[in-house]
């Protein structure tokens, strides 16, 4: 009998919205083999910290689980030795690790990720077994590089809660894995809920042979063997010529590390068979041929040295399957554009995405080499939008989406914590003002994967270099942020986690703040050698007074939900769901039930005395710039204020501490303080 729609529902609010809601999860990794022990260790990782949470590891042979659990041991060891992780939290990871040999220890998981095989029998014959374990409520993943989920759930006693979870190298810190649903609803979203809870970026795929990312990578490592097989390069200048121009190491590299040679042939009579297939799919023998054997002999390397027209002949094969099958996904609307563009560049390692990369060659070039190949290899598939030119026009990281008469402007890069780079921030005012115009939309919600915001990209900052051009990059942000608060709409940011510099500055500039229990709120950038300049040294002191953002800008202090709550930078109280929160505190809005506001940009008053503030280790130059820009700049009104910040931003350039900061920062990270000079 399927389990009724309240046991779903009570299932999904003990995990909370988001995710983040519960404290203890018992999950379970069925497979101890080449993915099982990473994928076990990091759902150890993301789970270190929540007392009585569990990861089963399960093998039916006892040296697979040993080796498996020596693997995850030798991870945590790493991880000591190198400060990733406290000895407390690496004795707490091995204490969380439960190896068995015996399914019924899995009985009180609620979710169990099947990694022990590519072999659909195989996968049907654990399937039976888990269902007559776990409860009904268990979600049930499969691992898998390209068996469609139709296939593995067929005969399930609840094929409801089966999906496929796919994976990529290393498991255990790639953060994207690939989720083809189950068209539950209710189950879909706690799948992705527990996906992220586990320290994953979960993106969606149709449910089609080997999905979105290997349709695009086994071509790529297919057609790359073909050219070794024909005798044009050897392995070690394919690498060099396709690393060089689109990075990922090269196809043999990949090979090498993963051992994917054997279960590339697999994916592609996956493909073969499917029903968009044709016999170029067939992998090449050389793929058998040299079986899980290395490419590359170390000691006795290939020659990688190349002329330029070695070059083009393989780079323009290489670049039209990958072109050809990345649109091939997009026409056929298998992944959403932004999520592949971005899956390509994480899962797959090239230094950018794929769809980014085909707007670089154009959409005559990609046309050009993709029926040039085609002329020349029978049953490759030129998509449409390729044929005729048309390239998807697509924002990177920001996204926009719709729900009835509330937009939502979402920044989109789980990698960097949804840094503000400047195309981010770029791309967040064109989607501002697309939602502006569209009259169906009567408010907005600012928000993020996951809803945290850590501030702008620090690699750009350091890279400004005069303070002239330090000055006009927040001379280049101030007006977007103004044109935020100053739209006609309700525009209400929902934020969760940390919440630091450049995207605490972004969410003052909308009208109102809706805060998750664990929110944490910060304006660090003294600790960088830095101070705000998106606003922060103006609409903080507006919004929550004087004495407390005097303290907070001159210290780097972070503050709790509760406390932006009671002082007036968020609204109401912390919400479990700040998205939710946000919609109604929109719609209470909207009916003239509550009252929101951008930031008061009057002038504002300062204490004849002011308060007495310890910056400890701080630059005692920056602090001095900071001082002042917070107090000109409050004497005034916000958009003469935002002027002074913009000017004190640019004076912090002139000073030996910054880059001190920002060095400290990009070697050591945040938790290191840097040692200034105070000059």
């Amino acid at each position: 009998m399927r389990p009724s729609a309240q046991e779903f529902q009570a299932s999904l609010g003990r995990l909370g919205p988001g995710g983040y809601g519960r404290r203890i999860m018992i999950v379970g990794v069925i497979g101890s083999g080449s993915i099982g022990p990473d994928l076990a260790y990091g759902f150890l990782s993301a789970l270190v910290r929540e007392k009585g949470s569990k990861v089963y590891l399960l093998d039916i042979k006892q040296e697979a689980l040993d080796a498996g659990v020596e693997r995850i041991r030798g991870y945590g060891r790493k991880g000591v030795a190198r400060g990733k992780i406290s000895a407390k939290a690496g004795a707490a990871l091995e204490a969380a690790l439960v190896p068995t040999m015996d399914m019924k220890d899995l009985a009180d998981c609620e979710y169990v990720l099947e990694a022990a095989s590519e072999e659909l029998s195989i996968k049907k014959i654990i399937l039976k077994n888990l269902e007559e374990v776990v409860s009904p409520t268990c979600l049930i993943g499969f691992a898998t590089s390209g068996l469609p989920r139709k296939y593995i759930a067929e005969g399930a006693k609840h094929p409801e809660r089966c999906f496929v979870n796919h994976p990529f190298f290393p498991a255990w810190r790639s953060p994207p894995i690939e989720i083809v649903s189950s068209g539950d609803e209710v189950l879909d979203i706690r799948m992705m809920k527990t996906i992220k809870h586990l320290g994953k970026v979960p993106v969606r795929t149709a449910d089609v042979e080997c999905f979105a990312a290997d349709d695009i990578f086994c071509n790529y490592i297919s057609e790359a063997a073909r050219i070794v097989e024909e005798g044009i390069a050897n392995p070690a200048q394919v690498d060099k010529i396709v690393n060089d121009a689109i990075g990922g190491g090269g196809p043999f590299n990949v090979m090498d590390a993963t051992q994917g040679n054997l279960l590339t042939v697999h994916c592609q009579q996956l493909m073969q068979e499917a029903e968009t297939g044709t016999p170029w799919f067939k992998a090449p023998k050389i793929l058998t041929t040299q079986g899980n054997s290395p490419w590359h002999d170390r000691k006795n390397p290939h020659d990688a040295s190349h002329d330029e027209a070695l070059a083009k002949v393989v780079l323009d094969r290489i670049l039209a399957v990958l072109v050809a099958r990345t649109y091939f996904v997009v026409d056929n609307d298998i992944c959403e554009p932004a999520e592949l563009n971005w899956l390509t560049r994480m899962a797959l390692g090239f230094s950018k995405g794929l769809l980014e990369i085909t707007e670089e060659l154009g959409a005559d070039k990609a046309a050009a080499l993709c029926e040039s190949f085609a002329k020349a290899h029978e049953g490759f598939v030129v998509p449409k939008s390729i044929k005729e030119k048309s390239l998807v026009s697509f924002r990177r990281n920001v996204k926009v989406e719709r729900n009835g008469d509330i937009g939502t402007v979402r920044v989109w890069r789980p990698e960097v914590m949804n840094a503000l780079s400047a195309l981010t921030i770029s791309e967040i005012h064109s989607a501002m003002v697309e939602l502006e115009a569209d009259a169906d939309i009567k408010g907005i919600v600012f928000t993020s994967y996951n809803g945290s915001l850590a501030g702008a990209d620090i690699m750009e900052l350091a890279a400004l270099p005069t303070p002239g051009e330090c000055r006009d990059i927040c001379l280049k942000t101030h007006p977007i942020m103004q044109h935020i608060a100053g739209m006609a709409k309700p525009v209400v940011a929902a934020l969760r986690g940390p919440v630091l510099g450049g995207g605490a500055e972004f969410s003052m500039a909308c009208h109102a703040r809706i805060v998750a229990p664990d929110l944490v709120l910060g304006q660090p950038e003294v600790n960088l050698g830095i101070i705000p300049g998106y606003g922060g040294t103006q609409r903080l002191p507006r919004l929550i007074g004087f004495e407390r953002a005097y303290s907070m800008l001159r210290t780097a202090e972070s503050m709790n939900a509760t406390q932006a709550c009671e002082l007036g930078w968020a609204h109401g109280e912390p919400d479990a769901d700040p998205e939710a929160g946000a919609v109604r505190l929109i719609r209470d809005y909207l009916a003239g039930n509550a009252k929101i506001a951008p930031v008061n940009p009057e002038p504002m008053a300062i204490p004849t005395t002011l308060p007495t503030v310890d910056i400890g280790h701080r630059s005692l130059a920056i602090d001095k710039i900071l001082v002042d820009v917070i107090l000109r700049g409050l004497a005034t009104n916000l958009g003469d204020g935002l002027e002074i910040e913009a000017d004190g931003f640019a004076r912090c350039k002139a000073t030996v501490d910054m880059n001190i900061g920002m060095g400290n920062f990009m070697q050591n990270g945040p938790r290191v303080p840097a040692e200034f000079l105070n000059e």
